[in-house]
């Protein structure tokens, strides 16, 4: 059952970080306050309550429509944090 749940989260996560990067390509406030909102659940069920709490930064930032260059910042910082989960979630896998 988790190596279900961690094949299911490394399927689907990757899609739903995709948009929020499309998102802040396009500097699209309310797309990157949505994208960020859905994502966030997920990083709470996985275990990963500081990236959740990043993504709710960032969805903050882009419901008060701040600066998209700081925006910017704070995803180019999750998406460091996102890929350091997904390789330890790979390893995880990989040693089941």
């Amino acid at each position: 059952m988790i190596k279900e749940f961690i094949a299911l989260y490394r399927t689907q996560t990757p899609v739903d970080f995709e948009k929020l990067t499309r998102a802040v390509e396009q500097t699209d406030h309310q797309q990157i306050m949505s994208a960020a909102h859905h994502i966030k659940p997920t990083m709470e069920y996985i275990g990963a309550s500081y990236l959740k709490d990043q993504l709710q930064l960032l969805e903050t930032s882009a419901k008060e429509m701040t600066a998209i260059d700081h925006i910017q910042s704070q995803f180019n910082s999750l998406k460091i944090l996102f890929d350091e989960l997904f390789n330890e979630l790979e390893q995880y896998e990989k040693s089941l």
